[in-house]
């Protein structure tokens, strides 16, 4: 069995096609086995991708089409399929900055919303990304589908239960901002301080935890307007707006 660098065993996702292949090179991550079909790659690229596949993988495994198409999701597979080791880490192995800034996750349901909010993480410069009360398998294939590689690269962290995260960042000097459609605050009008700050995101179904509540310390509830007959927005959508707005903010101090 594989083990991760936290001496536990590693998660292990199918990736597939060649653009995350390519991902998973660049990202340097483990690649325990590499499925590869000639008859499906049609361009010097992917032969060239194919060799570096090759001498990257554990075990190298020629296909034909039909396996393929039972192993892989994709209507017109592009003859590449690996599995590799998700990069999880423990709160202990985690060494973020100086006004760090970390997503946290509560108790989301749906794979595609956590992989977007991971691409939307990559892309605002977030250093990490805690998941607590976790609702769905972290190697789903439509979280790495949505993350667009981010999921290979940005630092994720487990937490058993909320209460564990909050103490985690309390004890940090965090300040904690709880996505909540029915703050009163617009995420607009709050003045975020260049400090270590995390956004709470939680279940579009059940919200927040109740451990956020519990602690006030550092803690603002801020909200999305919304000026049509919906209540609230999609919570990856919601999550990668505030985000950036986080992000914009603080860096220009």
């Amino acid at each position: 069995m594989n083990h991760g660098t936290n001496g536990q065993p590693g998660l292990r996702f199918a990736a597939e096609g060649m653009w995350s292949q390519q991902k998973l090179l660049s990202a340097g991550l483990t690649i325990h086995s590499f499925f590869f079909c000639p008859d499906c790659a049609y361009s010097l690229e992917a032969v060239q991708l194919a060799e570096k596949m090759i001498h990257a993988a554990g075990e190298v495994y020629l296909i034909s089409k039909k396996v393929l198409e039972k192993l892989g999701d994709r209507d017109k597979p592009d003859g590449f399929l690996s599995i590799s080791e998700m990069p999880i880490i423990t709160a202990q192995e985690l060494i973020l900055p100086d006004n760090a800034m970390v997503m946290v996750l509560d108790g989301l349901e749906s794979p595609g919303n956590i992989g977007t909010i991971l691409r939307s993480c990559d892309g605002a410069g977030v250093d990490a990304v805690l998941i607590c009360n976790s609702k769905v398998r972290l190697t789903h294939p439509k979280l790495i589908k949505a993350s667009m590689g981010a999921a290979f690269v940005v630092p994720l962290v487990c937490f058993a239960a909320a209460e564990h995260c909050v103490e985690w960042l309390v004890s940090r000097g965090y300040e904690i901002y709880l996505a909540d459609s029915s703050a009163e605050d617009s995420y607009t009008t709050v003045v975020y301080r260049r400090c270590n700050k995390a956004l709470v995101a939680g279940s579009e179904r059940y919200g927040l935890s109740e451990a956020w509540n519990r602690t006030r310390a550092g803690i603002r509830k801020v909200s999305i307007p919304m000026h049509g007959i919906c209540d609230s927005l999609n919570v990856g959508i919601a999550a990668s707006i505030l985000i950036y707005e986080i992000s914009t903010k603080c860096s220009k101090g």
